[in-house]
C-alpha cells in the first residue's frame, strides 16, 4: 500500500486545481476542500476515497442543457489523485458526456491556504 499523506501537511482549506500536460491551457479552478485525511478528500459534490493503491478516487454525475437544442445531457466527472512529496496531489480529471465522449486531463492540486471567512 502506498504511504498516506504526511500528517504535518495542510488538510482542509482552499486549493487550486491546475491543469497540466495537454490541458495546460485551461484556467485553474479554486476548490474548497472540507475534508482531507488518509481516508478521503471531500469537496463540492465529490467524495474521493483512498483505495488500496493509495489513490483517491471518486466521481459525481451532473446534468447540463445542450446549447443547440436545450436537451438535458448527463455527464460524469471522475477524479483519480495521488499524494505528491510536496504535499499536493496529482492525477486526472475525466469528464464523460452521456453520449460516451470523454476527455481526460492531467491535473495537480496545490494548497493555497486555510479557508477565508
Amino acid at each position: 500500500m502506498a504511504p498516506a499523506p504526511k500528517q504535518d501537511l495542510p488538510r482542509s482549506g482552499v486549493w487550486s486545481q491546475q491543469y497540466t500536460g495537454e490541458c495546460a491551457g485551461r484556467e485553474s479552478e479554486k476548490l474548497l476542500i472540507t475534508q482531507l485525511n488518509e481516508e478521503a478528500i471531500v469537496f463540492d459534490d465529490f467524495d474521493l476515497l483512498r483505495n488500496e493503491a493509495g489513490e483517491y478516487v471518486g466521481s459525481a454525475i451532473f446534468i447540463a442543457p445542450m446549447p443547440v437544442d436545450g436537451r438535458d445531457i448527463p455527464y460524469e466527472i471522475t477524479y483519480a489523485l495521488k499524494a505528491n512529496d510536496d504535499g499536493g496531489f496529482s492525477g486526472t480529471e475525466t469528464i464523460v458526456e452521456g453520449g460516451g465522449h470523454g476527455i481526460a486531463c492531467p491535473i495537480e492540486l496545490v494548497y493555497l491556504g486555510a479557508e477565508q471567512s
